[in-house]
């Protein structure tokens, strides 16, 4: 299996399981454990966001010159995640599922020298990278960060009920 199919089998496997571990009640899903932190409805907005952007970027960088990246300060990031109550739930996770299969549909189009070409991110801490960097870290690696961070609220909301 070459590495762009691993890339795409586990954007397949993390998504799917994110999209499993959140599927809860409205309820639990508009619930935020706390001023500083995301409901499960704003990481789905995030997830959306994330997806289409580090994809598109990935293809940017491929093609440019530019540094690639953003940082947590980017607008459309932020603004993904703000004013969401009313977001449709099944609609966001839809589109979820459009982004993944985006960025497995990419990926596979992709010719495997790319990953080998290093580019110079935006943060200057995180310097120059080979753009396989970007997937691992900002794509496969992110998906992760998300499914804890779901896992984590649904604890929290189990423990704010018992109380």
């Amino acid at each position: 299996m070459s590495r762009l199919q691993k890339y795409q089998q586990l954007v397949e496997e993390k998504v799917t399981q994110y999209l499993k571990v959140s599927d809860v009640s409205e309820e639990v899903v508009k619930w935020k454990p706390s001023e500083n932190e995301w409901s499960i409805l704003q990481v789905h907005c995030h997830v959306d966001e994330w997806m289409n952007f580090w994809i598109e970027d990935l293809l940017l960088a491929i093609n440019s010159n530019e540094k690639w990246g953003r940082t947590l300060k980017d607008d459309d990031r932020l603004a993904a995640v703000r004013d969401v109550e009313n977001q449709d739930i099944e609609e966001i996770r839809s589109k979820i599922v459009v982004a993944k299969d985006r960025v497995i549909l990419e990926l596979g189009n992709l010719d495997p020298d790319v990953l080998d070409i290093e580019k110079e991110h935006v943060v200057p801490r995180i310097g120059v990278k080979p753009l396989s960097f970007l997937i691992d870290h900002f794509i496969v690696e992110h998906i992760d960060k998300h499914i804890n961070q779901v896992e984590r609220n649904l604890k929290n909301y189990k423990q704010e009920v018992k109380n």
